[in-house]
């Protein structure tokens, strides 16, 4: 079983300032309203571990899973009987830079998992996905002006 959902937004913001936000973890708490930290080695390697902690729960260690640079990052955590990912894809479109996060629950449990938990996180994505996109961008004019 699964349960997934996925909010995709364009940009004018290149893939490499996306990769950015996605791979540095003080990046994660400024992009993610829900998320108070997160630490993971960088560069990120595919199964290297992080944790994340959001406002008022406990920590949670993750896996990266996926690191396709430019193109595709996943993570998962392990909840009982069911795999929690957070599967990040971009890809250039003839209208800019398409750029896509998803959670989907696997296994036994997921039916189960995704309104309790799957809901709640899939409702901020469009949040998340467009702050990535909006200090992508900003990112960008930064290095342009040379700070």
């Amino acid at each position: 079983m699964t349960w997934r959902r996925e909010y995709t937004h364009l940009t004018t913001a290149t893939a490499d300032a996306v990769w950015k936000r996605w791979t540095t973890p003080e990046d994660w708490a400024v992009d993610d309203p829900d998320l108070r930290e997160a630490t993971f080695p960088v560069p990120p390697r595919v199964g290297a571990s992080g944790r994340v902690v959001n406002h008022g729960t406990p920590a949670q260690r993750f896996t990266f899973t996926e690191l396709q640079p430019g193109v595709a990052m996943n993570f998962r955590i392990g909840l009982p009987g069911a795999v929690l990912s957070f599967p990040h894809r971009m890809r250039q479109t003839p209208n800019g830079l398409s750029v896509t996060h998803a959670v989907e629950i696997s296994g036994p449990l997921a039916l189960v998992f995704g309104p309790l938990v799957g809901r709640k996180i899939a409702a901020g994505l469009p949040a998340v996905v467009r702050l990535v996109t909006t200090n992508a961008l900003a990112d960008m004019a930064a290095d342009a002006r040379g700070e």
